[in-house]
């Protein structure tokens, strides 16, 4: 403690010295300072001695020396007592830590020396080493602000300060002592707001903060109930959130606790005296409010409930019911008394007057029906309210006979109908209803009897005369009036011109012009259109003097076409005077049109279909929408706007496939749409005439093309498809005769060469050809018809005579023989030769046609392919140098001859002149390709 004033002098004389080197004038220091501090309000008091009215005032946290407030203030002296006071509200709890205060003088010229530090401690001192947290238990307004210290054992680090559930950030204000600050704080729970401090390891120590609202109640009446004590109510404010029983709200009526009120029994307090006038006080730590009133006795009675409430006499149609009175008092006084009844259907009220009431009759009951009575009175006099209401007393009624119901006669055809009824309601039946009595006037049978859930009767005339029926309603009090009509005359639908009857929001409104002969009212009668059988039929009778209706939507289902009539009532049957065709509100239909066919008539379509039916049209049809139907969406064709057309002609259609959608259409809107599909096709007599000319036509101008190309291309169809054949070139003397073509047998085939004795053996030889090899061959020679080079062509010589000729030629030498054994053996030609010089023209005296190397033996091969070298200069045609025919087996082979393959062919391979070219047969695709006529 003696460090701290210590410190506290020294941090003065270096403050004064500072002063008295800045040359102050020179003052009186105020004297006497004093420090008393609040520590629940968290204010601090000072006093002083001077003779200023003008100070500077300067308060520090003393341990830091952290300046909390620095201001000049004006402080007049008391009179009374000498000294000048000042308080200080500081924001954080005094006892959080340690505060200095030091004042001077000060006038407009000069100041005087600061007074003497004066301290008051805090209880982070070295001397309490315990945590401490303040403030405690602190309430204080919603929306204020307050500040929280935590001060620390010695020793042990600070962690963190939560207000609630929040992490707040400290400030440090000394060495042991951190503050928080929370601002606009929200009203806490039933048991305020919680403020921990932390260290790294566990909580310190906390404290508890309530915040809510000061008293809010208002409306103080006090009333009496026994005409001598009084009870006072008021209305209590809004929740003041402050639950613990010290910070709760205290009440007072007329400087008396009130009981009922602090024992949280409600918001009333008694008084056993009328006083007149009364003031109630409510406190809490945040405020207090202060609420008065004042009447007289007389005007402030508020009765009792009556009690024992009984009936003690009950009829069909009354009923008379007591109560007593538990206050003596009430006997004498004039009151009012109200009584509610209610029932299944109705709730009235009542009023009775009179001194001291406790019984009255209630009439106007009805029969058979529960009643549930309640009874409350009030002074009649300077009224002031209706007192409390009795227990609720039950009554039932006896039992009379039925109302006469109410019956409507409907027609379906000229001598058949059916009489209907309306169920009679409680207050018309008397009683539980047992059954319905029907008669009529032509029938000589007993009524009819009928069970109470049964509504019609089916009528039939005799004779097409009209009838009366009557009907009656039985309970177990008796039989009602009976309840008569007249059969209407019958009016179909078609012998009428009905209107279109237009539905308002669901309801019809009808109007008719007044008729002499509604002596009895008129009836308004709808039933569904189109409806057999047991149909739903509603009525309605107004009087005379009304000529116009609305048929109510509750009565009416949307959708539905009705009929409806107005008849004139009189003594006799009703006359119908108007009828109506209408919707109560109109929906689209329910159903697509029927039967939707198309028709091909050349390139139209002709749509025709069925109107949708009555029941599913749901609304006029104003028209019909003609739709093309593409991918994705409908294309309008037409609109219909005449609902008696049901046929459509959608016209210039080519050859394609089509969809149509045709929809129906209320004034609601369409309906969903049927859909037909057809595909246009051509009629039988196009098609057959268009068969008949497009293939002749395509072929036509197929032969044009070609007959073109080919006259254009003549040149080249002609090499390529007809070539001309070159004439043979014969060089040397030809003029020796023919020699026989020397071939002889092959043992490995049907022809075999045989060696000439003339013959040059280093030569070609002839060899055996399969069939089918020398056919694979032919087929794989291609001739370049482009090339500048002879053609390879194969030589057929023209027949020149038939003739007898022998198996066996020979030569000259009769060196060779040929023997045949079949006519198909074929030799090809590969070209066609010239003699070589060595042989000159009749050489070796035997034919010698070129030969091709056709699977020969490898001795021969090798001995061909040197000959062919040798003669390759030479090579050309080789003609036989004598022909004979005298052969005796010529006569074989007459089958063979002229094949450009027979061995012993008798046609001359080379003509008698070599002038002579050979000329192609002269054919009419030859004399076109060649351009002859």
């Amino acid at each position: 403690m003696q460090r701290w004033v210590t410190l506290a002098l020294l941090l003065s004389l270096g403050v004064r010295r500072a002063l008295g080197q800045n040359g102050v004038g020179e003052l009186p220091v105020p004297r006497g300072l004093t420090l008393n501090p609040d520590l629940p309000a968290q204010t601090l008091s000072l006093t002083w001695e001077s003779d200023s009215s003008l100070f500077d005032l300067e308060i520090f946290h003393t341990e830091l020396m952290n300046v909390v407030l620095n201001e000049t203030i004006e402080v007049k002296t008391d009179p009374l007592t000498g000294l000048h006071s000042w308080t200080w509200h500081s924001p954080l709890p005094l006892e959080c830590t340690s505060h200095s205060v030091q004042i001077r003088a000060r006038n407009q010229q000069s100041l005087s020396q600061w007074s003497p530090l004066q301290t008051i401690l805090g209880s982070d001192i070295p001397e309490k080493s315990d945590s401490y947290m303040f403030p405690q238990d602190k309430v204080v307004p919603v929306g204020s602000n307050t500040t929280f210290c935590c001060i620390v054992k010695e020793k042990v680090d600070f962690k963190e300060m939560k207000y609630g559930r929040q992490e707040m950030t400290a400030t440090r204000l000394s060495r042991r002592t951190y503050a928080i600050t929370v601002t606009n704080q929200l009203a806490s729970g039933n048991t305020g707001t919680n403020v921990i401090c932390c260290s790294q390891s566990s909580t310190l120590t906390g404290a508890v903060v309530f915040v809510g609202y000061p008293p809010g109640d208002e409306g103080l009446v006090c009333e009496t109930r026994d005409l001598a004590s009084a009870e006072c109510s008021w209305k209590k404010g809004r929740d003041t959130h402050l639950r613990m029983k010290r910070s709760r709200t205290k009440y007072t009526l007329n400087g008396r606790d009130c009981l009922e009120a602090n024992e949280r029994k409600g918001s009333w307090c008694s008084s056993k005296v009328w006083e007149e006038s009364w003031t109630l006080v409510a406190r809490n730590p945040l405020g207090t409010v202060q609420l008065t009133d004042s009447a007289q006795l007389t005007d402030r009675v508020h009765l009792l409930a009556p009690v024992n409430v009984t009936a003690v006499e009950v009829k069909a149609w009354s009923a008379t019911l007591q109560w007593n009175w538990s206050v003596e008092a009430y006997k004498k006084l004039e009151m009012v008394c109200q009584l509610q009844i209610l029932d299944q259907e109705h709730n009235s009220t009542r009023n009775y007057s009179g001194p001291g009431l406790s019984s009255v009759l209630l009439e106007g009951l009805w029969p058979d029906v529960d009643y549930t009575v309640t009874v409350r009175c009030g002074s009649k006099h300077s009224f002031w309210k209706w007192g409390n209401e009795s227990a609720a007393y039950r009554i039932h009624t006896k039992m009379d006979r039925p109302d006469a119901p109410d019956i409507w006669i409907w027609m379906d055809s000229s001598n058949t109908g059916r009489v209907f009824w309306k169920p009679l309601s409680v207050r018309k039946s008397h009683g539980a209803l047992v059954a319905y009595e029907v008669s009529q006037s032509s029938a000589e049978e007993a009524p009819v009897s009928l069970p109470p859930w049964n509504f019609s009767y089916p009528i039939i005339l005799n004779n097409s005369s009209d009838i009366t029926v009557a009907v009656a309603a039985r309970n177990p009090a008796g039989l009602s009036e009976p309840s008569t009509g007249s059969t209407p005359a019958y009016r179909a639908d078609s012998q009428l011109s009905e209107s279109e009857l237009l539905g308002t929001n669901g309801s019809f409104v009808l109007s008719w012009q007044p008729h002499v002969n509604a002596s009895s009212g008129y009836a308004v009668e709808w039933v569904p259109t189109g409806c057999s059988g047991l149909c739903t039929v509603d009525w309605k009778k107004v009087p005379e003097s009304d000529s116009s209706f609305t048929v109510n939507s509750d009565s009416l289902v949307a959708g539905v076409r009705y009929t409806v009539s107005v008849y004139s009532l009189s003594t006799g049957a009703p006359t119908l005077l108007q009828r109506w065709q209408g919707y109560s509100q109109e929906m689209i239909p329910s159903q697509p049109v029927s039967d939707l066919l198309p028709n091909q008539a050349g390139s139209d379509v002709l749509l025709s279909w069925k109107a949708t039916a009555m029941e599913h049209q749901r609304g006029f049809i104003r028209g019909y929408t003609i739709y093309l139907a593409n991918a994705a969406h409908l294309d309008l064709i037409d609109n219909i706007s005449d609902p008696d057309v049901q046929s459509y002609r959608v016209k210039g259609l080519s050859l394609s496939s089509y969809k149509f959608v045709v929809k129906a259409y209320t004034s609601a809107g369409e309906d969903a749409g049927a859909t037909v599909a057809i595909k246009m096709e051509m009629n039988t007599a196009d098609m057959l005439l268009v068969g008949i000319l497009v293939p002749l036509g395509i072929m036509f101008c197929c032969l044009i093309l070609i007959s073109i190309f080919c006259y254009k291309k003549r040149e080249w169809v002609k090499k390529a498809f007809y070539p001309e054949i070159p004439g043979p070139k014969v060089p040397g003397d030809w003029s020796s005769p023919q020699g026989p073509l020397d071939v002889k047998p092959s043992p490995h085939s049907l022809v075999h060469i045989e060696e000439s004795p003339g013959w040059d053996f280093t030569k070609e030889g002839l060899f055996p050809v399969p069939e089918e090899e020398e056919e694979s061959e032919n087929d794989n020679v291609e001739v370049d018809t482009d090339s500048d080079e002879p053609a390879l062509l194969r030589y057929y010589n023209q027949v020149v005579g038939d003739g007898s000729h022998s198996n066996q030629v020979s030569d000259s030498s009769g060196s060779s023989t040929v023997s045949v054994g079949s006519t198909q053996t074929e030799v090809t030609y590969a070209g066609i030769q010239s003699p070589t010089p060595s042989q000159g023209a009749c050489s070796g005296g035997g034919y010698r046609p070129q030969m091709q190397s056709v699977a020969a033996p490898p001795e021969s091969q090798m001995e061909f392919e040197a000959d062919f070298q040798d003669d390759g200069m030479n090579a050309g045609y080789k003609p036989q140098c004598s022909w004979q025919l005298d052969s005796p087996e010529a006569e074989n082979f007459s089958g063979s001859l002229g094949s450009p393959t027979s061995v012993t062919s008798s046609q001359f391979l080379i003509p008698e002149s070599s002038e002579e070219k050979p000329q192609p047969s002269n054919t009419w695709f030859h004399n076109f390709l060649s351009g002859k006529s």
